[in-house]
C-alpha cells in the first residue's frame, strides 16, 4: 500500500506541479510579450511626439539622455536601450548611444511596412545564437505629413527584467499554487486512508451490539485495506457462523441432555410410586442405567472436546499393529451393536507383513466408532460398512465407507463444523453433533488427518491419514 499510494500520488503531484507550472508560465510569457509590446508602443509614440514638437529632431547631450531616462521609467524599462530618428527618405539623422551592436542598415533592410500614426513592431536577430532585438516603428509628422521616423530598439530578454515585482509575484503564486494542490491530494489521501479505518470502526460497533450483517467495501485498490475489508468481513461472517453455533449448542445440549433426563426420572418415578415391580421394576432400572450412561458419555463427549480445541490433551503412542487393532476395534463395535442390520467389512488393499504405526490406541479407536456410529445412523434401513486399508509411502489411509443416501451438496463443506448437524440428523438422530469434528481434532494430534473423500446416492466415504513408521 505504501508503495502504491507514494508512487501514485508523487505522481499526481509532479503531473499537477508541472502542468500549473507550465500554465503559468505560459500566462506569464504571454503577459511578458504583450507588455513588452505595449511598453515598445508607448515608447516609440513618446519619441516620435517629441520629435514632432521638436522639429523632427530630438535633444542633443544630456537633455537627451535625461528624457530617454523619464521615458523609460515611465513605460516600465530598466535601460534607455537604443534610439534612431530617420528622415522621411529613411536616412538615419540620428543615434543613441552613439556605439551600437548592429548598424543602422540592418534596421533598414528590416524596414516593416508602414503606415500613418501607427506603430509597427519586428523581431530580427544579428546571429543564431544571439538574443533577438524587438525594435518599434513610429512615424513622425503633424497633420497627417510625415517627416521622419523614430525607432526604439531593445533586446528580447531585457523586458523580463522590466518588471521583477511582478513577475516575482507570479512565481510565489506557482509555489502557493504547488503547495494548495499538494495540500489537497494530502488531504484526498488522507480522507481515502480514514474512509475504509471509519467503516471498520462502525463494522466494529455493529458486531459489539451483536449485528453480525455489516456492510464494507472490500473493492479498494490497496492491498493491505483490501485485505484488511475482506479479513473484517470473514471475521464477521465467522463470528455470525459461531454465535449460530453457540445457539444451536445450546438448544442440541439442552434437548439432548433434557431427553435423558426426563427418561431417567420418569422411569425412577414409576419404580417409586409402585406402578411396576419385581422383574419389570428391574427393567425400568436397567434401562434408567442405560440413559445414566448415554447422559454421562454426552458430558464426556463435550469435556473432551473442549480439552482438545483447547489443546490441553496429550496423546500417548504406542507401537501397535494397525491392521489387527481396526480388526478388534470393529469387532468391539459390531458386537455392542442390538437390533440393527448394519454389517461391517475391515479388508487391506496390497500385500504388506508389516503393518506397525506409532499412535495412541485409544484415540484411533474414539475415531473409528465415532465414523462407525456416522454410517450407521445414515443407513436407517440397514446397510455395510466396509474399512479399507491401504499403505502408502509415508503413511497409511483408511476409508470409511457406508452405504446410505449420501451428505446434501450443500451440507458437506459443514460437515466438520463443531455442533452442526444436518437437516435429516436434526429430525432422526440424537446427538450434540461434535463427533466429526471431535475426530478431526483427534485425527490432527495424531499427525495426521480426517477429511470427506466422497459423498453422493451410492454412499459417503471418509479417509483417516495415520503417518506410518519409517524403516531406517
Amino acid at each position: 500500500m505504501l508503495y502504491h499510494i507514494s508512487i501514485r500520488y508523487f505522481v499526481i503531484l509532479l503531473t499537477t506541479i508541472v502542468i500549473v507550472s507550465a500554465a503559468i508560465i505560459f500566462l506569464i510569457y504571454r503577459d511578458v510579450k504583450t507588455t513588452q509590446r505595449s511598453g515598445l508602443e508607448r515608447m516609440a509614440e513618446d519619441l516620435a511626439a517629441e520629435a514632432a514638437g521638436r522639429g523632427g529632431r530630438l535633444p542633443d547631450g544630456a537633455e537627451l539622455g535625461r528624457l530617454l531616462d523619464q521615458l523609460a521609467r515611465r513605460n516600465g524599462f530598466q535601460d534607455r536601450s537604443f534610439v534612431f530618428v530617420f528622415d522621411s527618405d529613411r536616412r538615419l539623422t540620428r543615434q543613441f548611444p552613439s556605439f551600437v551592436p548592429f548598424e543602422p542598415e540592418r534596421l533598414i533592410r528590416e524596414w516593416p511596412e508602414m503606415s500613418n500614426d501607427r506603430t509597427r513592431i519586428i523581431e530580427f536577430r544579428l546571429d543564431q545564437d544571439q538574443t533577438p532585438y524587438l525594435a518599434a516603428f513610429r512615424p513622425i509628422g503633424n497633420d497627417g505629413e510625415i517627416t521622419g521616423y523614430a525607432a526604439y530598439v531593445v533586446r528580447r530578454q531585457t523586458i523580463l527584467l522590466s518588471t521583477p515585482m511582478r513577475h516575482r509575484v507570479m512565481r510565489l503564486s506557482i509555489v502557493a499554487i504547488a503547495l494548495i494542490i499538494g495540500w489537497g491530494i494530502l488531504f484526498e489521501l488522507t480522507r481515502r486512508l480514514l474512509k475504509p479505518i471509519q467503516e471498520a470502526a462502525e463494522a466494529a460497533k455493529q458486531i459489539v451490539a451483536g449485528n453480525y450483517e455489516v456492510d464494507m467495501d472490500a473493492g479498494h485498490k490497496e492491498k493491505e485495506i483490501h485485505e484488511l475489508m475482506a479479513s473484517f468481513k470473514e471475521m464477521a461472517a465467522r463470528l455470525k457462523r459461531l454465535e449460530s453455533l453457540r445457539n444451536q449448542l445450546f438448544l442440541g445440549v439442552t434437548h439432548e441432555l433434557k431427553t435423558p433426563i426426563a427418561s431417567i426420572s420418569g422411569l425412577i418415578q414409576a419404580v417409586k410410586d409402585g406402578v411396576v415391580s419385581d422383574e419389570e421394576a428391574r427393567e425400568f432400572l436397567d434401562m434408567g442405567l442405560k440413559e445414566t450412561g448415554r447422559l454421562q458419555k454426552m458430558v464426556e463427549d463435550l469435556l473432551d472436546f473442549n480439552r482438545f480445541a483447547a489443546h490441553t490433551v496429550t496423546v500417548t503412542h504406542q507401537r501397535v499393529d494397525l491392521r489387527a487393532e481396526l480388526q478388534e476395534i470393529a469387532l468391539r463395535w459390531q458386537q455392542a451393536q442390538e437390533k440393527t442390520n448394519v454389517r461391517i467389512e475391515v479388508e487391506t488393499t496390497g500385500e504388506r507383513r508389516n503393518w506397525a504405526v506409532s499412535t495412541d490406541p485409544v484415540r484411533l479407536e474414539q475415531i473409528m466408532v465415532n465414523l462407525f456410529n456416522n454410517a450407521r445412523d445414515a443407513m436407517q434401513g440397514g446397510g455395510t460398512i466396509s474399512v479399507r486399508l491401504y499403505a502408502e509411502p509415508a503413511q497409511y489411509r483408511i476409508e470409511v465407507q457406508d452405504t446410505g443416501e449420501g451428505i446434501p451438496a450443500e451440507e458437506q463443506a459443514r460437515v466438520f463444523e463443531p455442533f452442526y448437524r444436518g437437516e435429516k440428523k436434526r429430525a432422526h438422530v440424537h446427538g450434540l453433533g461434535i463427533g466429526l469434528s471431535f475426530s478431526k481434532l483427534i485425527s490432527r494430534s495424531l499427525g495426521g488427518d480426517l477429511v470427506l473423500a466422497g459423498s453422493g446416492p451410492e454412499g459417503t466415504t471418509f479417509a483417516l491419514a495415520i503417518p506410518a513408521i519409517r524403516s531406517h
